[in-house]
């Protein structure tokens, strides 16, 4: 059963990622009318959102990968961590304080880097396929949606969305900790 979930998952998210691509290509094909940040702010052409967007998909594949068969423990063996110092503790593998997780970045040569953020992208990456695919099934089909659509509504919920998904994952897990 986790080889099937595990499957499904890594198609979902290679299969929305290129269904983004593929409808964002043939949507603006010079790209004037993309609203991500990267082209937007950073000025990438296809070449090089391609590539960024590829990379951190595969990274998170492989991170799904780590997480889905060779797991290891995040919690902390102590307790009586507050739910701050605990998402902090599984970010760093240290008591630290939540702020610290906005200026420090975490060792990538500890492997508790890679699951952590792992576990973040992976869910992120599904909810943003399913956002993107639904909107450009919308954009693509129906010519109210199109009359109303607004990037920066999707970013909004992509950003809302985001910060569910990361409050939950972390409220789960302690919850869990704190039952040990």
């Amino acid at each position: 059963m986790k080889k099937v979930k595990f499957t499904l998952i890594i198609f979902w998210m290679l299969f929305s990622k290129s269904y983004d691509a593929y409808c964002t290509f043939l949507h603006t094909p010079d790209l004037s009318k993309e609203a991500n940040p990267l082209v937007t702010l950073f000025g990438f052409d296809w070449f090089l959102l391609l590539l960024v967007i590829s990379l951190l998909t595969l990274y998170t594949c492989y991170t799904y990968y780590l997480i889905s068969f060779f797991p290891i423990k995040l919690y902390p063996k102590e307790k009586g961590f507050s739910f701050s110092n605990f998402i902090a503790y599984m970010y760093f593998g240290k008591k630290s304080n939540l702020l610290s997780i906005l200026y420090r970045i975490p060792s990538f040569k500890d492997k508790r880097a890679h699951y952590s953020l792992g576990n973040i992208l992976v869910r992120y990456l599904i909810f943003a396929g399913l956002v993107s695919t639904i909107m450009w099934l919308l954009i693509n089909n129906s010519e109210f949606y199109r009359s109303i659509h607004n990037h920066l509504v999707i970013y909004g919920i992509l950003f809302s969305g985001t910060f569910i998904i990361m409050y939950n994952y972390y409220k789960t897990n302690y919850k869990r900790y704190m039952q040990l």
